[in-house]
């Protein structure tokens, strides 16, 4: 008999993802104009906007076809190539560190009823999280988590930063059911996306809950999950229904 198995999805799902991003935003922005105006006496907040758009826009496609995250130093380097910046190891070393540690500079809020949720279901289940992390890497999301006491809740972590694959890969959750020697059968994703979430989940032959209490993404987005849950009451009756 398996123990079963409940993954959650980080951002939008366990976090309110724009609740400390102006301090995170600024964090990053204050480093990386005061970098570039040591080799650019052009340097603007403007120039600097224009050039993170198409970093960022390199960065998403990667994300998107290809179904990995670059991380904050590839990232980084997008941005080096959009300026036209020689920086040094050094200077890219601090900021792919400023960039990845601004999370705890402006940490998100959990959203409503998490933390009572994870503390109910833990024991009762294998709980993981599949995230795919951007440039927040997993071991700075395991740093939050514990400052909320809620690190050693979960048994397995698919943090796409150390598994070099993102949603809907299928490998994001294989390396969960592999950590909790679970079967697909007995696992269920929750989170908000339906192009990574629902998709990855459905594929993986998983069930797949989407939770918008946060975020509630278009249907046109991608398949139709087992549940919708507005909030965590919703899906632990989602879950209690199986």
């Amino acid at each position: 008999m398996f123990t079963p198995v409940v993954t959650l999805d980080f951002w939008n799902t366990m976090v309110v993802a724009k609740t400390g991003g102006e301090a995170r935003r600024q964090e990053r922005t204050d480093h990386l104009l005061a970098l570039v105006q040591r080799y650019r006496s052009d340097a603007t907040e403007d120039l600097l906007a224009d050039a993170r758009r198409t970093a960022h826009a390199r960065f998403d496609a990667v994300w998107k076809a290809e179904h990995r995250t670059l991380g904050a130093d590839n990232l980084l380097r997008f941005l080096w190539d959009a300026l036209a910046l020689p920086v040094t190891d050094a200077e890219h070393a601090e900021t792919v560190r400023i960039y990845e540690e601004s999370l705890l500079v402006g940490p998100p809020d959990l959203t409503p009823g998490l933390a009572d949720f994870v503390q109910g279901v833990a024991g009762r289940v294998r709980l993981g999280i599949i995230s795919d992390t951007m440039f927040s890497p997993g071991r700075v999301i395991r740093r939050l988590l514990d400052r909320h006491g809620l690190l050693d809740a979960f048994d397995a972590f698919a943090f796409s930063d150390e598994t070099g694959c993102a949603k809907p890969d299928p490998r994001a959750f294989a390396t969960i059911l592999d950590a909790t020697e679970g079967a697909p059968a007995q696992a269920t994703h929750v989170g908000d996306l339906r192009r990574t979430d629902i998709a990855g989940a459905l594929d993986a032959g998983w069930t797949a809950i989407q939770y918008t209490g946060v975020h509630e993404d278009a249907v046109a987005n991608g398949p139709a999950p087992h549940a919708v849950a507005p909030d965590w009451d919703a899906v632990s009756a989602a879950l209690d229904a199986r």
